[in-house]
């Protein structure tokens, strides 16, 4: 995914579920990822299911169904991320200049 496309920056929440789907590096099932999350953070399955709705809604994460179960994979890896950071943070010192 270009860099251009990864405008919005991700709030505390779904920075925190990001990283986790970063370090699997793998197609995770709803499910699994509910669990982890439970367990990491005390999350309720809302919470998580409302992140997750998001991070698809912002094209950071693909919802797919399969076999009547929704897995969630990656379309924009951290370092992509943390680069369109960078870089918006850069544009935004050069416009605030005088």
């Amino acid at each position: 995914m270009e860099q251009q496309e990864v405008v919005e920056k991700l709030h505390r929440g779904e920075l925190m579920l990001m990283e986790y789907m970063w370090s699997k590096k793998s197609i995770l099932f709803k499910k699994e990822i509910i669990a982890a999350m439970k367990e990491k953070y005390t999350w309720r399955k809302s919470t998580t299911e409302i992140l997750l709705k998001r991070l698809v809604k912002m094209r950071i994460l693909k919802k797919k169904i399969v076999s009547f179960k929704s897995n969630y994979e990656v379309l924009v890896i951290k370092k992509e991320y943390l680069s369109a950071r960078k870089e918006e943070r850069c544009i935004s010192k050069d416009n605030n200049f005088f």
